[in-house]
This record gives structure tokens, C-alpha cells and sequence, in this order.
């Protein structure tokens, strides 16, 4: 039986490179560290029974090149976290941090292009593109948190500056959303999530082998468990129009927490996602740092919707799409197909004019 998390453990999910282990010139743990993370992957991991941890110690202590050592813990990490996890050295850690630039979300215009060669986004409708969310874990918990914030609220002003009572129905763009931390990303489209005010306030699960642990979001916070995690800086306002049809953009560059947002959408009322396959690490991590000052990350858990579906591999979209173009397309076909938006076809707002219709 596996550990059962925390509810007020600070569970993340990552974006997979960010943590891979090169095969290059660079640091190891130390030896005390080594020891503490074989121990952390061998109790924890979500799939610690994929690799023989006694003959990776005697490899591993049959040898003293740095890269034959980096590269057995490399395979090992890989094998028992499938591909999710990852270590850090400290150094490496820090150079990261330095490089890490918090970008804010990128929201057109109403009405104005998305992208070269694609539609027009109707005016009815608002967007939010939610972004990768990559943290700086060189600095002190409170600051990272705070920083969190920020990045929520950032999502949030989106929402609210677009929320003039002429929006009938939303897009959440995740097509290039490939990963981070999910909890700013949960909190900034949080006032979506319910799809109605009386709505359920679960909106995702942790499984860890035996038991499920709820993401919520309640009182205008994100909770985990019965813990609340974050909140942003006005708790109290509310969507004109909480039950407006969401639209999900996502990719087969949508990871991570990325696919925790997809998640965490799907299984809301009048909520459809588009375009294709999902990169398919939808599992979630835990970042813990090691005696010698470096950085496990931990794959313990699988992530599942609202009604506990979900196995941690790809999610497939309602409906298919070639690409993102052609995503956002049919995304504003089913909106403006639906009651909140008149209820009148939308294909011949098309210059194609093909008429989509949906089950």
C-alpha cells in the first residue's frame, strides 16, 4: 500500500524535461543524499516496482564514474516515476533559478486574431491562454507562495477584465501549456471550474494506490483535502455568468499540470475539450530536497477529473481536431451552438461554411 499524502503537503506537477538527467558532465548526489533518495524512489515512487533496487545499489557501488553513476540513477528515476521524475544538483538548481522568468498569461483581444491563418474569435467569447508555470525553487517557501499568487491573480484579471456581461461562453487555451506548478494555474481559472455557483467544489483527485485526495476549489481558493493551499487576493468576486459554456484547447504539447487544468475542466457542465492526445504525464510530483541541498523530484500519485477518471497517461479530447487553428474553430462552433450563445448555428460565421454539428 502506498503512503498516503498529506492534505497539506504541497503536492506539484512538473513539466518532465526541466528534470531530466543529461547524460553529461555534471554533479551526482552525495553519497548520504544517494542513499536518501534510493530509499524516498524505492518506498514512494509511483512505480517503485519496476526497478531492482539491489542490484542498482551494487551497480552502483561497483563504480566511480560520475557519468555511469548519473546515468544508472537517470534509468532508475525514469523506470519508477515513468519518465515524470527527476533530480537536481544544487548548483544546477541554482543556474535554473537564475534563468527562471515568470511569464504573465497571453490573452488577444476579443476579436482579434490568434494566430496567423486562423479565425477571428467571436466577440461573445472570452479567452485565457493558461501558460507553463515555472517556479523558482531557489527561493524561500513564503516567496515562492507569493509568487503563486501572482500568477493566479494574473489569470484572474483576465477573466474579470473580459467579464463585461457580453461573454456568453470561454475558451481556456492549453494547447502550449507544458507544465510547472499547477496550483496558480487552478487557482486563475477557478471561477470556471464549478460551472454553476452551487456547483461541486471538487474538481480533481490525487491517487496514490489507496486513496483519493480532492483538489477543491471553495470559498474562491484552491484546497487540497480540507487544507486550503491558495487564495487569491479577493476571494469574493464571482463570474456574471458562473454556468457559461468552457471550451478546452489542448495538444500533444499539453503536460503536466497542464493536463491537471484539462482535468480539472473536464466533467464540468456544458464543458467540451478539442484538438488532440495530451503528452500523456498526468501524474502527480513532489518536489523534496536532499541532504546535500539538491532536489528529488517524486512521482507518487495519479491525477483523475472530478469523478476519479484517469490513469496518468494521454487524455483524449472530446473532439478531435487537425491542429490548433482548427481546435479554436470548432471549439467556437460548439459555443455559439450552445443555449448560453442564442442556440443559432455558427457555421455560416465561417467563411467555409461547413456546418459542425455535435452529439
Amino acid at each position: 500500500m502506498r503512503r498516503k499524502q498529506k492534505c497539506g503537503m504541497a503536492v506539484a506537477v512538473w513539466l518532465v524535461t526541466l528534470w531530466a538527467l543529461p547524460a553529461m558532465a555534471s554533479p551526482v548526489p552525495s553519497l548520504p543524499a544517494r542513499e536518501q533518495m534510493l530509499g524516498l524512489l524505492e518506498r514512494q515512487a509511483l512505480h517503485h516496482d519496476r526497478v531492482d533496487w539491489m542490484t542498482l545499489r551494487r551497480d552502483l557501488a561497483a563504480t566511480g564514474d560520475p557519468e555511469r553513476q548519473r546515468r544508472l540513477l537517470a534509468e532508475a528515476i525514469n523506470r519508477a516515476t515513468a519518465g515524470h521524475g527527476g533530480w537536481m544538483s544544487a548548483g544546477e538548481l541554482r543556474d535554473r533559478s537564475r534563468r527562471t522568468e515568470h511569464t504573465a498569461p497571453v490573452v488577444p483581444a476579443v476579436g482579434a486574431i490568434a494566430e496567423p491563418g486562423a479565425e477571428r474569435i467571436d466577440a461573445r467569447l472570452g479567452l485565457v491562454s493558461v501558460g507553463p508555470y515555472l517556479p523558482d525553487l531557489g527561493l524561500p517557501r513564503g516567496l515562492q507562495r507569493d509568487a503563486e499568487r501572482r500568477h493566479a491573480q494574473r489569470l484572474q484579471d483576465a477573466l474579470w477584465q473580459q467579464d463585461d456581461g457580453s461573454r456568453c461562453g470561454w475558451i481556456v487555451d492549453l494547447a502550449e501549456n507544458t507544465g510547472g506548478n499547477m496550483w496558480p494555474m487552478l487557482l486563475g481559472v477557478g471561477p470556471l471550474l464549478r460551472g454553476r455557483v452551487d456547483g461541486p467544489d471538487v474538481v480533481g483527485h490525487f491517487f496514490d494506490g489507496a486513496t483519493l485526495q480532492p483538489w477543491r476549489y471553495r470559498e474562491g481558493a484552491v484546497w487540497v483535502g480540507d487544507a486550503s493551499l491558495l487564495v487569491p487576493d479577493n476571494a469574493t468576486r464571482r463570474l456574471r455568468r458562473p454556468d457559461a459554456p468552457v471550451a478546452v484547447l489542448q495538444s500533444g504539447r499539453t503536460a503536466s499540470s497542464g493536463e491537471a487544468i484539462v482535468l480539472a475542466l473536464r466533467g464540468r457542465p456544458a464543458s467540451r475539450s478539442f484538438g488532440t492526445p495530451t503528452m500523456g504525464y498526468s501524474t502527480g510530483n513532489v518536489p523534496l530536497t536532499l541532504v546535500d541541498g539538491s532536489t528529488l523530484l517524486l512521482t507518487t500519485t495519479v491525477m483523475k477529473d472530478r469523478n476519479g477518471i484517469g490513469d496518468g497517461s494521454r487524455i483524449v479530447p472530446d473532439v478531435a481536431a487537425a491542429g490548433r487553428a482548427d481546435a479554436m474553430r470548432l471549439a467556437q462552433v460548439w459555443l455559439l451552438s450552445q443555449p448560453a450563445c442564442s442556440g443559432k448555428p455558427a457555421a455560416a460565421r465561417w467563411k467555409t461554411g461547413v456546418r459542425v454539428q455535435f452529439p
